[in-house]
């Protein structure tokens, strides 16, 4: 009976140190976990090491460029993307290896990823979230737009079942934290033009829309509410801050 093939998982890490253990630890069904640090301060490396990654330290290039390093530093058949802040649930483990041994398995399969925030995971259908997450090393690149880097494979997709957990989120600051920083970085990523005023208004009036009554956000009371008015405060943020660059721009000629 031939050996099934090896799964590698890669996670990106800067100040992880009160996720990054169980991160790790839930992959459990993994060959090898590599880390890519860009110079933590806190215990992260340290940690990493004591749970048996391998860890690699490097300046922050952005999410495709890192990503890609870790990915091209991993050695096994198949990859794995976590983050820090996520974990395997058991179950999932299990259809991952399971997956991987099929004579017929797919190139590449999204998971999906359920996040815990607020005491409670986000409502079931609403703002669906299907990465693909698992993939065949040698068919598949990073490919998206910073900070929302994605797996493209040349090949196949399968989906899985079980999940994968999000833990991001300490507390509301936080969160607003999180969409203050990534809306600003995802905003360096798109060009200014005449429709980014109606965009700014247009396209976070969209998102709540779709999360709250397409996607059934209002069946969860609060909890929904919440989801969709922070989904389209960070399309706000981005368009409003492409919106500053341009009337900066203007000043400067």
């Amino acid at each position: 009976m031939s050996e099934r093939p090896k799964i590698s998982l890669v996670t990106l890490t800067h100040n992880e140190e009160a996720m990054i253990e169980q991160c790790l630890k839930s992959a459990w069904f993994c060959d090898e976990r590599i880390i890519v640090d860009s110079f933590s301060t806190d215990r992260t490396v340290e940690i990493a090491r004591e749970t048996g990654a391998i860890v690699h330290q490097r300046e922050w290039p952005g999410f495709m460029a890192q990503r890609t390093f870790g990915v091209e530093h991993a050695t096994g058949d198949w990859v794995l993307i976590l983050d820090a802040d996520e974990q395997a649930t058991h179950d999932l483990g299990n259809e991952i290896l399971r997956a991987v041994s099929l004579p017929d398995a797919a190139d590449g399969y999204r998971i999906p990823r359920i996040l815990y925030h607020l005491g409670q995971y986000s409502p079931p259908g609403s703002m669906p979230d299907t990465p693909v997450r698992l993939f065949r090393r040698e068919r598949s690149q990073i490919g998206g737009r910073d900070p929302h880097d994605k797996v493209i494979v040349n090949g196949s997709l399968g989906k899985l079942e079980h999940p994968i957990l999000h833990f991001s989120y300490s507390d509301i600051a936080d969160h607003v934290a999180t969409i203050n920083r990534l809306s600003t970085t995802s905003a360096e990523e798109l060009d200014a033009d005449g429709l980014t005023t109606f965009r700014m208004f247009a396209n976070p009036a969209w998102r709540f829309i779709n999360y709250y009554f397409v996607r059934g956000g209002f069946l969860h009371g609060a909890h929904g509410l919440y989801g969709a008015a922070t989904s389209a405060f960070y399309v706000f943020l981005k368009y409003a801050k492409l919106y500053e660059r341009r009337l900066n721009a203007r000043k400067s000629l």
